[in-house]
């Protein structure tokens, strides 16, 4: 399943980073949004890789939604995860794959074809980026840790965003805003990054880097600190969680409201 996930994230990445700095043509173009006819290619040719190895499986792709199938085994799917970043030429986009079994994240593959990174994990098996085993850091002053805002599309005003990342921007070293979420999670279990605040995304976004952040030894909860765990398959946002190194992660909770 592993080699399948890589396999679809390779033949899609190929495509992508032939197009990446072209002049894009957008099927759309929303307030805060676009859709590209790239977006829906990626996606032609990991579902035709998919079709191809394991046929009888459902599929829960972005943009053409489910693909019904074997509901044991469940592929999510983000085949351009940071459509707008890829829109302008800004290099930090990438495929996600996530393999969902009997209701639990067993595989996820995210692959950034410009950076040539491949991040893998399996459940209990570690995570990976081209085949080095990664590991969270080891970082405890909040005052130097690095990290990222995720939040869905449309779920909250900007002064509501505003309001809440105001406290991760003044009590941390620096609070950014990459908008492709599943490397945001593979950064951190890359120790890249310290923590990760989520304020509610799409599945497609977050299941395949969740799994690797976690395999890394990421913390994962929710608001209030409770262990966050998957919960079978839902098109429906996540919940809104937060995810650090360990040692940040009480001070990074008390930030939130704060």
């Amino acid at each position: 399943m592993l080699d399948i996930a890589k396999e679809a994230a390779r033949q899609a990445g190929a495509f992508l980073q032939e197009r990446f700095l072209e002049r894009l043509v957008p099927d759309e173009e929303l307030h805060n949004d676009v859709k590209l006819p790239e977006d829906k290619e990626s996606e032609r040719r990991i579902i035709e890789v998919l079709r191809r190895h394991v046929p009888a499986h459902a599929i829960y792709s972005e943009e053409i939604g489910m693909v019904e199938g074997d509901e044991e085994y469940l592929w999510i799917v983000d085949p351009l995860d940071g459509t707008n970043n890829y829109f302008i030429g800004f290099p930090y986009f990438s495929i996600s794959i996530a393999l969902q079994h009997r209701g639990e994240i067993v595989l996820g593959v995210v692959y950034n074809p410009v950076a040539g990174q491949m991040f893998w994990a399996e459940k209990g098996n570690g995570a990976f980026l081209n085949g080095r085993r990664l590991a969270v850091n080891e970082r405890d002053d909040l005052t130097r840790a690095v990290g990222t805002y995720i939040r869905g599309r449309d779920t909250v005003t900007k002064e509501e965003e505003w309001a809440f990342t105001r406290p991760f921007a003044m009590n941390t070293k620096r609070l950014m805003r990459n908008v492709a979420p599943a490397l945001d999670w593979c950064l951190l279990a890359n120790g890249w990054l310290d923590y990760i605040v989520m304020q509610r995304s799409g599945i497609m976004d977050v299941a395949a880097g969740i799994l690797i952040a976690q395999e890394a030894g990421a913390a994962v909860t929710d608001w209030e600190g409770n262990p966050y765990r998957h919960e079978s398959f839902s098109a429906d946002r996540f919940p809104s969680l937060v995810a650090s190194n360990g040692r940040l992660h009480e001070r990074i909770c008390g930030l939130i409201g704060g």
